[in-house]
């Protein structure tokens, strides 16, 4: 059947990162560009060379660095091993310098000796490099968490650094790092022989984005599908793509979080959503990809709060709003009292009942107490700060049917979320 072909195809493309970040090959501009540049030079021109990748997670980092090295391979057959380690698992020097003898020894056939010690592994390290560029080959070492690396002595990335200054060496060592300041971390030896090349992976235009979503949602003429259902289906997909409301569902969601990665979530939930009897995309499956998307666990703890947990939540975004970082119980019900007087409310609770339900926020981790302040004083007194965002609370609140407030959002220019609440 056509529509579960098209289904695979499109579901096989969002689980593929390399081929979502191939859209960006053709841009001279682009990280993919400036690194297969970086990486193609240093091997052509036989000197070592070193790079940091930094960016937010699921930026698109590590899949960038898979498709350039894919690529070089297919270019260039048998002159690249590749040496992956990650902070997480090889922050140790022991354990990393033991990881980069077995991935050597597996790349080049060679027997590895579990029994070696770090120096030795360190010194077959050394060996493998000179021998390698002896040979005209490159190592590339990809180092993922490079932060993590940078904790403790730094003793790995101080030899596989200095190792790089000889003349016979031929590497490239690429750390990808969330941290913007992942270079600062190094010590002043290390800092000394890296070569201080960054590249930024920031959220994508809307150009980018467009291109990105044509490149993703559209499909090939050669893929065996109808030739009439491939022009229907397209034709379809720009209609989408050029709807304004496409434009205010996309906003919504890029404010939230505009990495790669988040969009391409968002149009898996969107294909899956695509109506089986047409075989055709709508906007209502992104309306519904991106309903499915805002849902966040705390809002869904607000449904079924008490109004008078609603009126505490409200009374400290209140708080945090007017620039208070310390506030604890009795700020709140002070602040609870000005809107009771303010808006003249019917609804007027004792303390006693106010601190028990203050108490149950706590056990439902909707708030919390600053750590370490105050922890011999009581309930009361000790300070405590708010674990949801405003959009969640406005959320919360919309949704809450039982909820006796009138409850409006004024949208900031600059985007932030102000909230006036009527009672």
């Amino acid at each position: 059947m056509a529509v579960e072909k098209a289904l695979i195809l499109l579901r096989a493309r969002l689980c593929d990162p390399t081929y979502v970040h191939a859209a960006f090959k053709s841009c001279p501009q682009s990280n993919y560009s400036k690194l297969k540049l970086l990486i193609a030079s240093s091997m052509a021109d036989a000197y070592n060379n070193s790079a940091l990748l930094l960016g937010p997670r699921g930026s698109g980092k590590i899949a960038v660095v898979d498709l350039v090295l894919e690529d070089l391979k297919a270019e260039h057959p048998d002159t690249i091993s590749v040496i992956r380690l990650s902070g997480l698992l090889h922050h140790d020097d022991n354990c990393a310098h033991k990881e980069i003898a077995r991935q050597l020894c597996l790349e080049h056939q060679l027997l590895f000796s579990k029994m070696a010690s770090s120096d030795d592994n360190s010194q077959f390290m050394i060996d493998m490099m000179r021998e390698c560029g002896l040979a005209h080959k490159s190592i590339v070492f990809v180092l993922d968490e490079f932060d993590l690396f940078a904790q403790g002595k730094q003793r790995l990335l101080y030899s596989l650094l200095d190792a790089m200054q000889t003349l016979t060496s031929q590497a490239v060592v690429i750390g990808v790092s969330c941290r913007l300041d992942a270079d600062q971390l190094l010590e002043k030896r290390v800092r000394s022989r890296f070569s201080h090349r960054k590249l930024l992976f920031v959220p994508p235009s809307r150009e980018e984005i467009k291109r990105l979503l044509e490149y993703i949602l559209y499909l090939p003429q050669d893929s065996g599908l109808p030739s009439k259902y491939i022009t229907e289906f397209n034709s379809r997909v720009q209609n989408i793509l050029n709807d304004k409301n496409f434009d205010k569902i996309l906003d919504s969601l890029l404010d939230v979080d505009g990495t790669v990665s988040n969009l391409v979530q968002f149009l898996f939930r969107a294909v899956s959503f695509i109506n089986l009897e047409s075989g055709l995309l709508s906007l209502d499956n992104f309306k519904n990809a991106q309903i499915c998307n805002q849902r966040q666990p705390k809002t869904d703890s607000l449904h079924d709060v008490s109004i008078l947990e609603l009126y505490i939540l409200v009374c400290m975004n209140r708080l945090e709003r007017k620039e208070q970082d310390l506030y604890n119980f009795n700020s709140v019900m002070k602040e609870y009292k000005a809107i009771h007087d303010a808006y003249k409310t019917s609804d007027s609770y004792e303390l006693s009942v106010c601190l028990r339900a203050f108490e149950h926020l706590l056990e439902r981790e909707l708030i919390s107490f600053v750590e370490y302040k105050g922890r011999n004083l009581s309930i009361e007194f000790r300070p405590v700060k708010l674990l949801i965002s405003p959009r969640e609370l406005y959320l919360g609140l919309k949704s809450n049917s039982s909820c006796p407030v009138s409850y409006f959002v004024v949208t900031h220019p600059c985007g932030c979320w102000h909230h006036t609440t009527f009672f």
